[in-house]
């Protein structure tokens, strides 16, 4: 497909206003902050069943790309949109040339050539793949790792064994029935040793890498989607992870957890998104335990994704959440953990994934969302104008 330029659409997003929305909201939640998301522009012309969004510089010219990551049950072609550092994107492309059933799309250099490549995670009976960029944004396919029949949903990707070689970690999801997910190490040629090794016995959409104990090697952070126990798995700082701890309700039914020092008071602490009971915070301790889940936001709406990034740049991390059929909400963190909640877009579709960069290269960052049922869509970061005196 010839590449040409696309224009912008931006859609006028009011911003809601009504308390009642937000009194379920007891970590010092209020509506406000100093930042807004009320311009818009929509990444495609129509919805599909996307997945996951990622943002990086794919052809090196400096400005942000993203990748949109679509199937999940069904089959599509993910796509390239090359930013040309406006807010602007040229006309999409495909990363590979056969549809398949992706979950989620990582950026990572995995072949050490200095450019972005792509792992991808498929659920079965499609094999889990690599792109490879060839240092314009375009891709060849690369290595597949892992089991086609293997229900993947997510991966991520970090140096488990420290070797400064990328590893991959693949969260499996079973349902009601126990099963494992695992970890690929990578062999520093684009490409993962086989056989990946099992680590966990559950049920996983999503697995995150976060140095829980300050070892200076990633742990994973495994939560349980289908009513079990959630685990941190403590890495032995050579990528095996015989040494976990448990965090959540025995019950959970959790899509995905981020790590964070929402406090301030240098533990990592993990904000989670239950489809059961809403999002919650569980502040991390100094022994590596956490405190039972307190509450964040509205529990009546459905949350389905969720990213943590210092949004308003002072130094503490805030979280976005997305929902089922409900606005996406960035909470700002006063960086005490006080969270101030930031409704924004529309209600359409069911959130699966975010990716924050500054896209128009204003000084702010904003926010891509991939949407099912809804197009996909970007979120222009703004600063809020100050109170009337």
């Amino acid at each position: 497909m010839e590449r040409g330029p696309v224009l912008k659409r931006h859609l006028a997003v009011v911003a809601i206003s009504s308390w009642s929305l937000f009194a379920c909201a007891p970590i010092g939640a209020q509506i406000g902050g100093s930042m807004r998301f009320d311009t818009a522009v929509f990444l495609e012309d129509s919805a599909a069943t996307s997945a996951n969004v990622s943002a990086g510089d794919l052809d090196g010219d400096g400005h942000m790309d993203l990748v949109l990551v679509k199937g999940r049950h069904w089959p599509l072609v993910d796509i390239v949109l090359l930013g040309d550092g406006q807010g602007g994107f040229e006309a999409p492309y495909s990363v590979g040339p056969h549809p398949d059933r992706s979950y989620s799309g990582v950026l990572v250099d995995l072949d050490r050539d200095g450019d972005l490549d792509v792992v991808v995670s498929n659920d079965q009976p499609d094999p889990k793949i690599v792109h490879l960029n060839d240092g314009t944004g375009r891709f060849t396919l690369g290595s597949s790792f892992g089991q086609p029949e293997w229900s993947t949903r997510h991966v991520s990707v970090a140096d488990f064994d420290r070797d400064s070689v990328p590893d991959v970690v693949l969260a499996n999801r079973y349902g009601d029935e126990a099963g494992p997910s695992f970890i690929c190490f990578g062999d520093g040629a684009g490409g993962f040793d086989a056989p990946c090794v099992g680590f966990a016995q559950g049920s996983a959409t999503t697995i995150t890498p976060a140095d829980i104990n300050g070892d200076e090697a990633p742990d994973l952070v495994a939560p349980h989607r289908d009513g079990g126990q959630s685990y941190v798995y403590l890495n032995d700082g050579s990528g095996g992870f015989n040494e976990l701890r448990p965090f959540g309700p025995p019950n959970a039914a959790i899509r995905s957890a981020k790590a964070g020092d929402f406090n301030g008071d240098g533990f990592l602490d993990l904000a989670v998104i239950d489809e059961t009971t809403g999002p919650a915070l569980l502040m991390g301790a100094e022994d590596g335990s956490f405190a039972s889940a307190v509450a964040l936001g509205d529990a009546t709406a459905t949350p389905y994704a969720i990213e943590v990034a210092d949004l308003d740049q002072d130094g503490s991390p805030d979280i976005i959440i997305g929902h089922v059929e409900y606005r996406p909400i960035a909470y700002l963190n006063d960086g005490d953990g006080a969270f101030m909640a930031v409704p924004f877009g529309d209600d359409e579709g069911v959130a699966y994934g975010f990716a924050v960069a500054d896209f128009d290269e204003d000084g702010l960052l904003d926010i891509a969302m991939a949407r099912s049922d809804a197009r996909n869509v970007l979120y222009f970061g703004s600063r809020a104008a100050p109170p009337n005196p």
